[in-house]
């Protein structure tokens, strides 16, 4: 496997740092026509069976390898916009041998608003790493370190500090749950800088004037599974979203969701079957669905078991890659040529026997 990303992503990093087996090709940047040659040179040395690309301009250059007979495969992890330029959906129609789909909604919208065939479209869903993210773990630590007592209840939201979010509607939320719940507490685990992340901290000021404040926000994390271990409930309050990584992890901790009735969230939560879905940026509504669960204990304990269940059977990584194989596959069916991988042009040490 070669990975190419951006010098200084967080990918390239975390390969670094936990997957140095793994090829890594880094670039300062994917406009212009350097990277393009840059891309090039790295395919005639690897020889790729398949091209998986995963954004905006990348996929561009995807659409070379295409037409030179390469089977591209390309990403959509997020909603389709109501109105597409000719040149995106030129990129998706005519650029790659197949699309994976983060959800059926983007599937529906590539058919309906891209006029991307059907059959070209694989959908495979966020999933979860079962051995990561499990019922045992603790979160003690984790609440210590917000001083959250172990018997006040705990509601999260996980999710970069962004507008479509919905963090300031949690914030809302927090409050009308306080004046119910005095021992309530709320944690919003994200990075983010910007104006948005200071119309977060105003608005948790103008909510929370005690100190120390009921709601915390602890910034960027790697440490999400005892963060999540940690929660009574996870809150999704996206005002969009296709779908969230963070969603599956919560299932397979045991945790029960409370989620935006948006994009494809609705596809993993089941309403008062594996979690709660609320209209999204109903502040009033959010607050209904998590006092709810605080005064229905033995709901909220259906609603856990239940998305364990489901995360244990369907959302586990293995599964999720059998899926992307099952793509790669087809693409490679799709085409006539065929090009053997060659990986002793990077390395001639074996790999890990795992």
């Amino acid at each position: 496997m070669l990975v190419v990303c951006g010098e200084g992503s967080e990918l390239a990093a975390y390969l670094e740092r936990s997957a140095p087996w793994i090829r890594l090709e880094k670039v300062r940047s994917w406009r212009g026509l350097r990277p393009l040659l840059r891309f090039a040179s790295i395919v005639r040395q690897w020889q790729p069976d398949i091209i998986h690309t995963s954004s905006g301009q990348d996929s561009t250059w995807g659409c070379f390898f295409h037409f030179s007979g390469y089977a591209v495969v390309r990403s959509r992890h997020i909603t389709i916009p109501e109105h597409v330029s000719r040149h995106d959906a030129a990129r998706y129609r005519f650029g790659c041998r197949r699309i994976i789909a983060a959800a059926h909604v983007i599937k529906r919208d590539l058919i309906s608003r891209v006029g991307v065939t059907d059959s070209r479209i694989d959908v495979v869903g966020e999933g979860v790493d079962l051995q990561e993210f499990h019922p045992g773990l603790n979160g003690g630590a984790f609440r210590a370190e917000v001083e959250v007592a172990s018997d006040s209840p705990l509601f999260g939201v996980i999710a970069m500090l962004r507008c479509e979010k919905g963090q300031r509607n949690f914030i809302n939320a927090a409050a009308r749950v306080l004046k119910s719940i005095p021992n309530a507490r709320f944690v919003i685990v994200g990075g983010g800088q910007g104006s948005y992340a200071d119309s977060v901290s105003a608005r948790i000021r103008q909510k929370f004037p005690m100190a120390p404040s009921p709601l915390v926000v602890t910034g960027y994390r790697e440490d999400i599974s005892h963060v999540m271990a940690a929660l009574d409930v996870l809150v999704v309050p996206s005002l969009c979203e296709a779908q969230t990584i963070v969603i599956p992890q919560a299932f397979a901790t045991g945790k029960p969701v409370i989620a935006s009735r948006v994009g494809g969230i609705p596809e993993l939560v089941r309403h008062e079957e594996n979690g709660l879905l609320v209209q999204p940026a109903k502040d009033d509504e959010l607050a209904a669905a998590m006092l709810r669960l605080l005064g229905e204990p033995v709901l909220r304990a259906n609603l856990a078991s239940a998305g364990l269940r489901l995360a244990r059977c369907e959302l586990s990584f293995d599964k999720k890659a059998e899926l992307v194989l099952q793509s790669y596959r087809k693409a490679l069916d799709q085409g006539v040529l065929e090009r053997p991988l060659r990986p002793t042009a990077f390395r001639t040490d074996p790999l890990p026997s795992d």
